[in-house]
């Protein structure tokens, strides 16, 4: 266990280095995985939606990554028209941030998940589980030739049950700990 602990501990190092390098060009296969994800997850944030909606939103971010997480309505302007925000308090002001070109960041307060790409030898996808205020958690890293879209999109349907599964006052290495038994 102690070593099987080590070695997950030296990947997740390898691949937090290689996400921070980036990649210096996005290729077709990589905006192809970002898209399907988006197209999967199917509401985007600032984009309308019924009054009453609740569910999952994708957003990207200037640095090539993609975020989702839980979203809602929120009313905006004076005709009834609501648009998908952040599942937060402030998620009203995300939709405002993001339409003028901010780059919004998820506060603590929701779990969401981060995917973005790094290089070492090859261009690697990586799947990162936010909660709360802790560092970002690896959870699925693949290369990206040949393409692993089936993969990526079982683990993010996978960390997306994880969100909703997981009572709030245990953190999600808890959580997973307790699955196992």
């Amino acid at each position: 266990m102690f070593h099987f602990k080590l070695l997950e501990l030296e990947s997740e190092l390898i691949a937090k280095e290689d996400a921070a390098r980036g990649v210096t060009e996005m290729t077709a296969e990589c905006i192809f995985l970002l898209e399907s994800i988006e197209s999967e997850v199917g509401v985007s944030l600032a984009h309308r939606v019924p009054d009453k909606w609740r569910g999952w939103l994708t957003f990207r971010r200037k640095n090539d990554c993609l975020l989702v997480c839980r979203g809602r309505a929120f009313s905006v302007g004076m005709f009834g028209k609501c648009k998908a925000g952040l599942d937060v308090t402030g998620g009203a002001d995300t939709i405002a941030d993001y339409e003028r070109g901010f780059d919004v960041t998820p506060p603590a307060d929701p779990d969401h998940l981060l995917i973005n790409f790094g290089t070492g030898e090859k261009t690697r996808i990586f799947l990162w589980y936010g909660e709360g205020i802790a560092a970002y958690k690896l959870i699925f890293e693949m290369p990206v030739d040949p393409s692993p879209e089936q993969e990526l999109q079982a683990a993010v349907v996978e960390a997306c049950g994880w969100i909703l599964k997981r009572p709030k006052h245990v953190t999600l290495a808890d959580y997973l700990k307790e699955q196992v038994r």
